[in-house]
Order: structure tokens, then C-alpha cells, then sequence
């Protein structure tokens, strides 16, 4: 209930540009890529995955802000591959 409310106060109707199932699933395979900087349990591909409220996400998997997560180094995650969303603006 909490992780719905969260995000249904941000009244928005898509507040990313993301890419295809299949698109993701190229990264993971040719690319390794196993997680994603902006993402939140309801749209989330991979099992490691950075969100706007660790609040209420890390139940659901986040491993908090990416821009917390990454800043200092001491990131659960130290190599590999990443995806970013690029931002979104609504028309």
C-alpha cells in the first residue's frame, strides 16, 4: 500500500523513457548487465535495482538512491554493467 501511494502522489503519467523487453534482454545477455540506476519495483527487469524511495522499495529489492548508493564508494554493487533510463519530460 505504501510503494502504490508513494507513487501514485507523484500524479504523473510516465516519468521515464524505457526501454523494450527485448532491448533488455540484449543487455543482460551480450552485455552482462545486471542492474538498473533508475527503476522502482513496479517497472523494475533486473533483480538489482536502484529507486527514487528505498523507503518503501528496499522491501521489493532497491538497493536505495543511486545517487546515494554510488556516491561514496560503498556501493553492494562494485563492477559490471549498468542501464539508464534516459530522463523523460512529458509533452
Amino acid at each position: 500500500f505504501c510503494l502504490l501511494t508513494r507513487y501514485e502522489t507523484l500524479e504523473g503519467f510516465g516519468f521515464q523513457s524505457s526501454l523494450t523487453g527485448r532491448v533488455f534482454g540484449v543487455l543482460r545477455d551480450q552485455l552482462a548487465v545486471s542492474a538498473e540506476c533508475f527503476a522502482s519495483p513496479l517497472n523494475c527487469r533486473f533483480e538489482r535495482f536502484c529507486s527514487a524511495f528505498p523507503d518503501v522499495d528496499a522491501p521489493f529489492g532497491s538497493l536505495g538512491s543511486f545517487f546515494e548508493v554510488f556516491a561514496d564508494g560503498a556501493a553492494p554493487v562494485h563492477e559490471g554493467s549498468f542501464e539508464a533510463n534516459p530522463p523523460f519530460f512529458p509533452p
